[in-house]
C-alpha cells in the first residue's frame, strides 16, 4: 500500500511539474532587438510606430507581455561605426531574434556570423541585409520594388490614356532613374516599363523603349521600333547619383515637344524632375501640361504633390514594415518558417495625401 501511495505521489508530482513547465512555455516572453539604418527621421519613427502597434496587438490578444523589443539606430545613415556598436549591444542582450536594416553589410559580417553561431535568427527589413553570410538572414520585410513600379504605371496610365488616344502623333513618357545598378531602382524602373507596355498594348498601341541600355534590354513585353510606336518611353540615367544631375536628365525629356508624362523612380530622381521644372514650368495637371509622378516622400515631393506640380507618387509603407517585422521576428523565434514579405506601397495624390491611410507613411 505504501509502495502504491509513493508511486501515486511521484506520478502526481511529475504531472504537476509538467503543468508548471507547460504554463511557463505558454506564457513565454519573446525579447527582440531591432537595429535600423537610422532613428531620428520620420521614416524610421513610422517603422517604430508600426512595430509598437503590432506588439501591443499581440500582447493584448495573448493577455500578457508576450513580445517586447528595443529599437535603435544611428543619428545619421552614414554612421556605420555607430550601427556596428549598436548591433554588438543587441547581440550582448541575447534576444530571441534580431531585426536588421544594414548600412554596410561588410562592416557587420563578423557580428552577423556571431549571431548565427549563437543561434539568434535575423530578419532583415527595409533595404534588408544584402550579401549577408549564407543562412544568417532568414527573410526580409520590405517593399517589392517591381510591384511598386507597376503601381506607378497603372496610376499614370489611367491619368494620360485619353491623351494618348487623342494624339495624332507619337507621344513620349520619360523615366528618370538615379542609376542602372541598384536592385531596388532597376526593379522599380523595369516594373513601370513592363506594366506600361502591357496596358498600352492592351489598348492597341505600340510602345518603344529607348535610352539607357539596361532598361531597354531588360524590359519585357512586345516592344516596337521607335518609328512605329504610338508611345515612346525614354529612359535616362545620370552619370552620378545626385539631384542636380537627375534634373539635367529630366530637363532633356521635359524639353521634348511630344512629352506628356515623366516618372522619377526614387526620391532623388523625383526631386530632380521638380528641380528641372522650376525653370521650365511645364508640369501640372492641365491637358497641355506634362504629368509628373514620383516615388518616395520628403518635403519637396510632398509640397509638389500638394501644389499639383507633381500629380502623385508612390510611398512605401514604413508602418507596414514595422508591423510585418514584429510578426516575422516572433515566427522565427518560435521556430516557424519565415519567407520574404512584401510590405506594400500606395499611390498618393493631393486628394489623399492627408488621409489616415497615407499620412503616417510619409516622411521628410
Amino acid at each position: 500500500m505504501k509502495k502504491a501511495l509513493s508511486l501515486f505521489l511521484a506520478l502526481a508530482m511529475i504531472v504537476s511539474m509538467s503543468s508548471v513547465a507547460f504554463a511557463t512555455d505558454a506564457n513565454k516572453t519573446y525579447s527582440f532587438e531591432i537595429v535600423s539604418k537610422g532613428f531620428q527621421s520620420t521614416y524610421w519613427q513610422a517603422v517604430l510606430k508600426g512595430a509598437t502597434t503590432e506588439r501591443d496587438k499581440i500582447n493584448a490578444d495573448a493577455g500578457y507581455e508576450k513580445v517586447k523589443f528595443n529599437m535603435v539606430g544611428p543619428d545619421s545613415e552614414s554612421d556605420i561605426a555607430v550601427q556596428v556598436n549598436e548591433f554588438e549591444s543587441a547581440l550582448n542582450a541575447k534576444p530571441n531574434a534580431i531585426g536588421l536594416a544594414a548600412l554596410d553589410v561588410n562592416a557587420l559580417n563578423d557580428n552577423i556570423a556571431a549571431a548565427q553561431a549563437a543561434g539568434i535568427p535575423i530578419i532583415g527589413f527595409d533595404s534588408g541585409v544584402p550579401n549577408a553570410p549564407k543562412g544568417a538572414v532568414l527573410a526580409n520585410a520590405s517593399t517589392n520594388n517591381y510591384v511598386a513600379g507597376t503601381v506607378v504605371a497603372e496610376n499614370l496610365y489611367a491619368k494620360i490614356k485619353d491623351r494618348i488616344a487623342a494624339a495624332t502623333a507619337a507621344v513620349r513618357v520619360g523615366e528618370i532613374n538615379q542609376d542602372a545598378t541598384s536592385e531596388s531602382i532597376t526593379n522599380r524602373g523595369l516594373g513601370f516599363i513592363d506594366k506600361f507596355i502591357e496596358l498600352a498594348t492592351a489598348d492597341g498601341y505600340k510602345v518603344a523603349v529607348i535610352g539607357n541600355e539596361k532598361y531597354v534590354n531588360d524590359s519585357k513585353g512586345d516592344k516596337a521600333a521607335e518609328a512605329d510606336a504610338k508611345v515612346i518611353i525614354e529612359v535616362r540615367v545620370p552619370a552620378q547619383t545626385t539631384t542636380e544631375l537627375c534634373a539635367t536628365e529630366a530637363g532633356v525629356v521635359l524639353n521634348e515637344t511630344d512629352t506628356i508624362a515623366i516618372f522619377g523612380s526614387n526620391q532623388v530622381a523625383a526631386e530632380g524632375i521638380i528641380t528641372a521644372n522650376e525653370t521650365l514650368n511645364v508640369c501640372g495637371s492641365a491637358d497641355t501640361q506634362i504629368i509628373a509622378v514620383g516615388f518616395d516622400s520628403g518635403t519637396v515631393i510632398k509640397a509638389a504633390v500638394t501644389a499639383g506640380t507633381m500629380y502623385g507618387a508612390v510611398t512605401q509603407s514604413p508602418v507596414g514594415i514595422g508591423e510585418k517585422l514584429i510578426d516575422m521576428l516572433l515566427a522565427a523565434a518560435s521556430g516557424e518558417a519565415v519567407q520574404d514579405t512584401d510590405t506594400g506601397c500606395a499611390f498618393y495624390t493631393a486628394a489623399n495625401i492627408a488621409s489616415d491611410a497615407i499620412a503616417p507613411n510619409l516622411y521628410d
